[in-house]
């Protein structure tokens, strides 16, 4: 039997991972809104806090489970923050594009279907980043499950630009040159 306090603390670490995405796309948010600061500043915010917390999330939520004693529950939960964030790309994506194909977009729906392989390669990128760092966090070696989990979802999160320039191709819409 498991003990109830070491039971809390499992259940309570399996929360680190979605903690740490929402904390840094909350400081990005905030960090953007700030007008007082140059997009210079905005940007180092950004690469030296919001991107590492982003990218350790995923090994935190391994590291989490590794420790976990329902390991069934922390894989439960790598695939809701996994479900999460490709339905937060879908969303963000088909409230922010305006223009599609040279033409404006009279309805959000008609983006979502060119969101989905975005959304996809990110939900699925978090899951194999989590997946990833669950030998070596199993091992004891938390440093190296943060790390590997973090060249993955990077690589993933590379993939996933990508995959939206692809599915959102830059296009020029003025009259043809002679």
């Amino acid at each position: 039997m498991v003990d109830p306090g070491r039971r809390s603390r499992s259940l309570t670490a399996l929360g680190v991972a979605p903690l740490l995405l929402l904390l840094g796309l909350a400081i990005w948010f905030v960090a953007d809104r700030l007008v007082t600061i140059g997009p210079f500043d905005r940007a180092q915010i950004e690469g030296v806090v919001v991107l590492p917390l982003i990218a350790i999330a995923p090994g935190a939520a391994a590291i989490a489970g590794s420790g976990s004693t329902s390991p069934g529950l922390a894989r439960l939960v790598v695939v809701a923050v996994s479900a999460a964030i490709a339905l937060f790309v879908v969303i963000g994506l088909a409230a922010t594009v305006t223009f599609l194909d040279c033409r404006p977009v009279t309805s959000p729906l008609q983006v979502v279907p060119r969101t989905l392989p975005t959304a996809l390669v990110l939900g699925v990128g978090f899951a194999l980043s989590a997946a990833a760092a669950w030998g070596p966090a199993l091992r004891g070696r938390g440093v190296v499950a943060l790390l590997v989990s973090a060249a993955v979802w990077i690589v993933a999160a590379a993939l996933g630009l990508f995959v939206l320039f692809a599915s959102f191709p830059p296009l020029s819409c003025g009259a043809p040159q002679a």
